[in-house]
């Protein structure tokens, strides 16, 4: 179970798809049912994601998470930024909002009240660790 856990929050953080601190209605908002446009877009997403935790690696990553340090923990300990983390995840998670309503799977209404809240959901998200798992 433990595993499952750190390989889901790994995603989260590399592909920016879901959300850790938030509910039903978080994750609702933010699946992606398409694979990114490009193997570029993909390759710059992570590398900012890793650039904004200070680590090198996906792997470095997932050991620290393993160990039971939160995203933010792992940036403060790696002189990362993690107001370009948070940044960085609520510009993708707006951009799979917009596409949802594009493609009708969501209201006008129902993205008001997602984007509005992707900000405290990242900001939540970035505390939550495995410790306890």
């Amino acid at each position: 179970m433990k595993r499952i856990w750190i390989v889901g929050t790994l995603a989260l953080g590399i592909t920016l798809g879901s959300s850790l601190g938030g509910g039903r209605v978080e994750a609702e908002a933010v699946y992606r049912e398409t694979p990114p446009a490009s193997s570029d877009e993909t390759t710059r997403s992570r590398d900012a994601f890793l650039y904004a935790l200070g680590t090198q690696s996906e792997q470095e990553v997932y050991d620290l998470m393993y160990e039971g340090l939160s995203l933010r923990e792992i940036s403060s300990l790696n002189g990362g930024s993690e107001e370009a983390l948070i940044t960085l995840q609520v510009r993708e998670l707006e951009q799979q909002l917009e596409q949802r309503l594009a493609d009708g799977q969501i209201t006008k209404e129902a993205y008001i009240a997602y984007k509005a809240e992707l900000p405290e959901v990242v900001t939540a998200s970035l505390s939550s660790s495995m410790a306890g798992l």
